[in-house]
């Protein structure tokens, strides 16, 4: 899939099926965060054309995402979840809005005031 941030061949194919798994309702919780790690990764790696690949597949997933940001289960896995949203620009918007809506199921250097997603450029 990748060595270190260099995207391999499989880097594609691994990433549309992390994100078919996220929208499972049957994979086990604990599961969830290494998953969008694994997507959040492969997502930002440095073959342009490969990790813009990874986030046409991530777009399939992206209510899974916002899901776990709203959910409040796991600080972490939310912070994964914003982190690859933040990598589809149409998602600005929504985006700001559960940023400040579901701030405190997020690390603090993701609250608005740290971090505000409608006024980054990406």
């Amino acid at each position: 899939m990748y060595v270190q941030s260099n995207l391999m061949m499989p880097a594609v194919a691994a990433a549309s099926m992390v994100a078919a798994a996220l929208t499972d309702p049957l994979i086990p919780l604990m599961w969830r965060r290494s998953l969008i790690q694994v997507l959040s990764a492969l997502c930002s790696g440095e073959q342009d054309a490969a990790a813009q690949a990874c986030r046409e597949a991530a777009r399939g997933c992206k209510w899974s995402l916002y899901e776990e940001i709203g959910s409040g289960r796991m600080v972490d896995a939310a912070a994964y979840a914003f982190e690859l949203l933040t990598a589809l620009p149409e998602e600005k918007e929504r985006l700001g809005f559960f940023q400040e809506t579901f701030r405190l199921n997020l690390p603090q250097d993701l609250h608005p005031e740290n971090f505000d997603v409608r006024r980054t450029d990406w």
